[in-house]
């Protein structure tokens, strides 16, 4: 029995070592100056899955901008586990390369609702890059609307005029679910949550969004 188990254990050692080498190569390969090698490489990683995540991540990091783009394009077809996907796809959003920033914020909207809390946590980073690409896929996203809104509505007031210009586009992109939300911002006593909250309504545009508009200002006309 034991001459049976000691070679067994060889040869789960040496197939898991052969499918670490694998993903190494393929994530290799995303760099691949032939785009049908890249494609191939990113198409047998996601059905490895999971157990490809680690060398991925690695991959986000890699001096070539090629491989760094298809790693975090590649986690997002993965998916799971989210709470080793997302928060290194959120990392990508400070990229050097604005055009890998793109496709981390492009990537962490193709994973969905499970990416949303770890992106309305990213709405207070420190890196104005990290907020204003997280208000951007959330409102991409869309849902759940009672964890999103109110987070967006909260980052209306961010110092960074450029975060406060893309929340505003994600508010106005949810449109009339965020509606409700806006006209209680609308009537802050916060004048710079107003004034957001107004523009936000503004490219929201409905009738409803409209009146409000019209109302507010009828009511500081009338005080």
């Amino acid at each position: 029995m034991k001459r049976f188990f000691l070679p067994l254990i060889l040869l789960c050692l040496t197939a898991c070592e052969s499918q670490e080498q694998q993903i190494k190569t393929l994530v290799n390969q995303l760099g691949d100056r032939a785009a049908v090698r890249r494609t191939e490489a990113a198409e047998t990683l996601v059905k490895i899955g999971p157990e490809a995540v680690d060398a991925l991540i690695h991959g986000l990091s890699d001096e070539n901008p090629q491989i760094r783009e298809m790693s975090a394009w590649t986690l997002s077809e993965i998916r799971t586990p989210a709470a080793r996907i997302v928060p290194a796809l959120i990392s990508v959003l400070t990229d050097p390369d604005e055009n890998i920033r793109v496709v981390g914020s492009v990537a962490l909207q193709n994973v969905g609702t499970p990416a949303v809390p770890y992106l309305i946590d990213a709405l207070t980073a420190d890196e104005a890059e990290i907020r204003l690409n997280a208000a951007y896929a959330l409102g991409e996203i869309g849902t759940p609307l009672d964890t999103i809104l109110p987070a967006l509505i909260n980052t209306l007031t961010d110092p960074e005029w450029n975060v406060r210009r893309l929340v505003v586009r994600a508010l106005a992109t949810i449109g009339t679910p965020a509606v409700d939300s806006l006209i209680v911002a609308l009537h802050s006593p916060n004048s710079d949550l107003r004034r957001m909250a107004e523009r936000a309504l503004n490219d929201v545009g409905t009738p409803q969004a409209r009146k409000a508009i019209a109302d507010a200002k009828k009511g500081l006309a009338d005080r």
